[in-house]
């Protein structure tokens, strides 16, 4: 009975404990390469190589702009500089080299070909277009109509000053006339101051007579 009790107030003793319980904070190996970068993404961010230059690219800029001038479409140098730079769409006009070492662009000749043929069909739809469309036409200037408020104050400036040579005119005339009559009234005042001296010599002479008269009789 005593052992019984004995084993009965013994505690039971824990199981072999596993490996994984004794470190239970390992990381699995799984996890070991966790957040690992891919080869791929080491690549990310380079700048790509600079292209070469090909056998092609044998024009320099200043050979580039004799053939357009040969062509009858002349361009300046700068200009053919601009063509072998990308634009906007980080396109380029020409095909071309830059050389770095030497500071200058090198171009196809097939490029330069096409860029002649495209200038040239430019200058002819240019030439064929209408006078009023032609490049550097002068554009006449847009005539606006007047409005009706306008319009009417030009035509009540047109009256006052039409009203205004009338008046002139007619001062003028009123002058003429004024002047005229007294002109008239000078030139008659005139005839009859000569005719009142005219009498008064015949008076003058009658009288002479009559005193010259007794004498001859005697």
């Amino acid at each position: 009975m005593l052992e019984e009790n004995e084993s009965a107030q013994l505690p039971e003793l824990p199981g072999p404990v596993s490996e994984k319980a004794e470190t239970p904070s390992d990381v699995p190996q799984a996890s070991a390469d966790f957040r690992t970068i891919p080869n791929d993404a080491e690549a990310f961010g380079t700048v790509p190589r600079a292209a070469e230059r090909r056998e092609n690219h044998t024009l320099s800029v200043r050979e580039t702009a004799r053939r357009f001038e040969a062509a009858g479409v002349a361009r300046t140098e700068r200009s053919i500089i601009n063509w072998c730079q990308p634009n906007r769409q980080g396109i380029a006009r020409l095909d071309s080299y830059y050389e770095p070492n030497e500071r200058k662009y090198y171009i196809t000749l097939q490029s330069v070909e096409t860029a002649i043929q495209e200038e040239i069909q430019r200058a002819k739809q240019s030439k064929e277009a209408p006078a009023s469309e032609a490049f550097g036409s002068c554009v006449e200037p847009v005539k606006h109509l007047e409005s009706a408020a306008g319009a009417k104050v030009m035509n009540e400036k047109k009256l006052q000053e039409l009203e205004r040579e009338i008046m002139d005119l007619k001062i003028t005339n009123r002058g003429k006339d004024y002047l005229i009559d007294q002109l008239q009234k000078e030139r008659n005042g005139f005839f009859d101051q000569l005719l009142s001296a005219n009498r008064k010599v015949g008076e003058l002479e009658t009288k002479l007579l009559r005193l010259e008269s007794p004498d001859s009789s005697e």
